[in-house]
């Protein structure tokens, strides 16, 4: 059946192409990378007998929800995957429970539809007492607030590893400095042996300028004293 549901996305997503980034977008790629199909299209209503067994807080609490397909069928389904979802939702519900993915928005719309079937059904722990006054928008709130909760811990991780790269960065740009500052010195060591070598030549010059002269001297000075004995 799993098959059956991507051919049916991929033909979907041929007829309706949809911006990336979008909630719709999020939940095919969640349902893609754990295997599980996407079963937004379709209509869902919630198992009030399955809701009623675990509890609307429960529920709310591993972010799932049991639905009835348009075939009858009883899946449980949800909008962001983990493992620790997963394990919940194997525990709570039969092992061989099918799990299919919806979107984040239509999942919240059934948590509530949930929540009003075990208020209905008098079977949530909450339902007794003061808690059965609460109204569901409530618990609604409280879902929306632990959503942004868990984004702020993931944004406070994110950020933390965003500075962790930024101080490992600095620390490459200091060595990419001192390196370059290595070879500018080394630059300038070669500049300065290379003058000292110049200098070396031009005095080794200025001495066989001096030697050719003197030998010349000398030569010239030999020839004046044998001149002078051969007269």
């Amino acid at each position: 059946m799993d098959d059956y549901y991507f051919e049916t996305e991929m033909t979907y997503d041929d007829e309706h192409r949809v911006e990336p980034g979008d909630e719709r977008t999020a939940a095919i790629e969640t349902a893609r990378g754990w295997e599980l199909p996407y079963i937004d299209d379709e209509p869902l209503v919630i198992d009030s007998e399955s809701a009623s067994r675990v509890g609307g807080e429960e529920l709310a609490r591993i972010g799932a929800a049991p639905v009835r397909c348009s075939d009858g069928s009883v899946r449980v389904v949800l909008a962001d995957a983990t493992p620790e979802r997963i394990a919940g939702i194997r525990e709570h519900f039969s092992g061989a429970t099918d799990i299919g993915v919806v979107k984040a928005s239509t999942l919240v719309s059934l948590l509530d539809a949930a929540s009003m079937a075990v208020v209905s059904s008098g079977t949530d722990s909450i339902a007794t007492g003061a808690a059965a006054a609460a109204p569901v928008w409530g618990r609604s709130l409280e879902r929306v607030l632990t959503a942004f909760d868990t984004e702020a811990t993931r944004l406070q991780e994110l950020r933390g590893k965003m500075q962790e790269l930024g101080g490992e960065m600095a620390a490459r740009e200091r060595r990419v400095q001192e390196l370059e500052a290595e070879l500018q010195r080394i630059r300038v060591e070669r500049l300065r042996d290379q003058e000292a070598a110049d200098r070396l030549r031009h005095d080794l010059a200025d001495r066989n300028n001096r030697l050719e002269r003197a030998l010349s001297k000398t030569q010239e000075l030999a020839a004046i004293i044998q001149g002078g004995h051969l007269q």
